[in-house]
């Protein structure tokens, strides 16, 4: 498989990159920073890949349609076609919202949602000329339902959750699969400095690896054997997708309210 993801110079990107490109597969690796980009791929992981031509690497900032298209050129002419895309870009912004930095949340709405978006839109071309492509957003367990202290960054998440439930119906006349994961909070990069009261009580119990893994054999699986549109990973989010569906809102916001408000 020919398999572009964004977002992929480090964390959960990156991990699910190298899980890809040791199976066999081709794999372009972008993002915004490609110095790190570049340091990402001297891992030993990529070794045999590398020499095999089978990854390339790319500056692609997700908020910008030409730059979208420089990436998917890029793919083209490394391997010929594109067949899945990972939309793993993100960015976390935390804190009651009045305190925080409005340009930094704007920001976060450009990358999370416009990003997302935007790869959505310009990949469906070339994803419907194998009959068999799939697109895989990355969401979050926020977007179960609203958190304080993360409430931009959860209402990115249902946006993306909104997107992949909608072209999940529009995309399956093309031939194109569309879902989504949605992990609880994940030991990364992005959440190494912060201080979120959710965090505090119930820990980080996934690493990026986790995601990856589940990443992976959702991209390489046949979109045949793809019935859910939402995958949770790992088993306190399974549990909390399960009770939102059942559940009455007042006890789910009584349950969000006593894990994520001082």
């Amino acid at each position: 498989m020919n398999i572009l993801i964004t977002g992929a110079s480090r964390g959960i990107g990156l991990a699910t990159a190298k899980k890809l490109a040791a199976k066999g597969h081709n794999v372009g690796l972008f993002a915004t920073n490609t110095t790190t980009l570049k340091q990402a791929i001297t891992d030993k992981a990529f070794k045999k890949s590398l020499k095999q031509k089978r990854v390339i690497t790319g500056q692609l900032d997700v908020t910008q349609p030409d730059s979208w298209d420089n990436a998917i050129t890029q793919m083209i002419d490394n391997f010929g076609s594109i067949d899945a895309l990972v939309n793993n870009a993100g960015v976390l912004v935390t804190g009651a919202l009045p305190t925080t930095n409005l340009d930094e949340q704007l920001a976060l709405i450009d990358v999370n949602c416009k990003g997302v978006l935007i790869g959505c839109h310009k990949l469906a071309p070339y994803l419907a000329d194998n009959k068999n492509g799939k697109i895989i957003n990355v969401s979050s367990a926020s977007a179960i339902y609203g958190q304080p202290e993360v409430a931009n960054y959860a209402a990115s998440k249902f946006f993306v959750r909104g997107l992949t439930e909608g072209l999940n119906i529009e995309y399956e006349k093309l031939g194109i699969k569309v879902i989504d994961v949605m992990p609880l909070w994940v030991k990364s990069d992005m959440t190494a400095d912060i201080e979120v009261t959710s965090i505090d009580r119930l820990g980080i119990n996934l690493d990026v690896n986790d995601v990856a893994k589940t990443l992976c054999k959702l991209t390489t699986s046949p979109n045949r054997k793809l019935r859910s549109t939402h995958y949770s990973v790992g088993l306190p989010a399974k549990l909390f997708q399960t009770l939102a569906q059942v559940a009455p809102d007042s006890l789910i916001r009584w349950v969000n309210t006593k894990v994520g408000a001082k």
